[in-house]
């Protein structure tokens, strides 16, 4: 049999609803999409206050998840950007533990480490107590002896004029506060300065001594300094080995090739002998607190999304007992079960999102507020205070995901009980 439909068109809204009908008996009518909406809107307009309400505590909720949520992201960015500013992720550090231990970063380990697998290259340094002398001047301080590839891996920046840092010559790069000892009031003024130096060199640091002594009367010329509050000035291995018979080393930084390589490499480095550290394990320590504070807030957050999800049922359901009358003309026109589903579920669905959307956008307002509060007395203190406010991608879609599962959730219960209600029993309500 033939199907025609019949258009019945509101003169006063002028949306559609289609009247399919077989010849000879009718079958109700389909509410089209556009009249769905349009209910669904009206009805949030004509109740306001309660509108409002529901809608200001979808966001609230939304809103507190939000700000806890990009605060804790941005912050723990931040702070693992801080610890690797100056510790990359493909650095391993090894020593040997104190003075006393049975290994020492000499050539033979050097050759060994470096020969692993995976290591690009090796670096050491040691370090030992002396005096340094300058003019009438003189203090302790402790020297450091690196060479340049040391101080390029350990990202060690340091001020200097046109004299570059050599490996195997006498010149050396001073700690501000070493300078300040000396009697300069600013740093820039000791470059080009020759200074002589005391080292004390023992059997720990050095092949060819049986006891401690101290070298004196070393000469070398200052080329740098870098800014620090530590008594202390760098100067090349390869000179206190060629000239202080200084051969081994405590400490040293291995470049790795591949980070995924680390487990491996630092495996066979402790096999010899060393201890290793390095800065992904202080990530791995990082991460994992912030898995655990996550989770904390992910459970306040279901807590404060249950309530906005109660407001919101209890919304709909005297949206529902106030609608009953209407439920029923609609039924008694020939609305469909599916269609006064969808109604409500519709009426759901824009609650959660305006109060998603705005929820979203004000806990990303108010934590970029703060941000900049904080920068703002940082800066009148002298502190240096990046921007730590960061919202991932996959965190504003699983937000809105979760949007639309509420409204769905929230909107389902009062929208099977509108579709299951009776033509004449909704028209006799009161």
């Amino acid at each position: 049999m033939k199907q025609r439909s019949i258009k019945k068109i509101d003169k006063n809204k002028g949306f559609l609803m289609t009247t399919p009908k077989k010849e000879g008996k009718g079958k109700g009518c389909n509410i089209s999409l556009a009249m769905i909406v349009f209910l669904g809107w009206r009805n949030l307009k004509v109740n306001k206050t309660r509108s409002v309400l529901t809608v200001g505590g979808v966001a609230l909720g939304i809103g507190i998840i939000s700000f806890l949520l990009c605060m804790g992201f941005g912050i723990q960015r931040m702070i693992i950007e801080e610890v690797t500013k100056n510790n990359p992720r493909n650095i391993l550090d090894i020593n040997n533990g104190n003075l006393d231990s049975f290994v020492s970063l000499n050539d033979e380990f050097i050759e060994k480490i470096a020969g692993i697998e995976g290591v690009e290259r090796i670096e050491r340094q040691v370090n030992t107590g002396g005096k340094v002398f300058i003019a009438d001047s003189q203090t302790d301080a402790v020297i450091y002896g690196a060479n340049s590839g040391y101080l390029e891996l350990a990202r060690i920046k340091y001020s200097q004029n046109e004299t570059e840092y050599v490996d195997d010559q006498a010149n050396i790069i001073i700690s501000s506060k070493l300078a300040a000892l000396l009697g300069f009031e600013r740093p820039a003024e000791i470059i080009g300065e020759k200074i002589k130096f005391d080292a004390v060199v023992s059997k720990e640091i050095s092949s060819g001594m049986q006891e401690e002594t101290t070298k004196t009367e070393n000469e070398a010329t200052i080329v740098g300094f870098v800014q620090d509050n530590a008594s202390f000035f760098y100067i090349p291995f390869d000179y206190l080995k060629d000239n202080l018979g200084i051969d081994f080393a405590q400490s040293g930084k291995v470049l790795v090739n591949d980070v995924e390589s680390f487990g491996m490499i630092e495996g066979q480095i402790e096999q010899i002998g060393f201890l290793t550290e390095s800065v992904n394990e202080i990530i791995e320590d990082i991460n994992s607190f912030f898995v655990i504070l996550r989770v904390a807030l992910i459970v306040l957050g279901t807590i404060i999304m249950a309530i906005s999800a109660m407001g919101m049922l209890n919304t709909l359901s005297i949206s529902l007992l106030q609608r009953t009358k209407e439920v029923g003309i609609l039924k008694a026109l020939g609305a469909k079960r599916k269609d006064i589903f969808r109604m409500f579920i519709f009426e759901a669905i824009i609650i959660s999102f305006f109060g998603g959307f705005l929820g979203l956008a004000s806990g990303f307002g108010f934590s970029i507020f703060i941000n900049k509060v904080l920068i703002y007395f940082a800066q009148k203190n002298e502190v240096e205070l990046s921007t730590f406010v960061y919202m991932p991608y996959f965190f504003i879609l699983a937000i809105s995901l979760f949007i639309l599962f509420l409204g769905l959730v929230t909107g389902i219960m009062p929208a099977f009980r509108a579709a299951k209600i009776h033509a004449l029993d909704a028209l006799r309500y009161e």
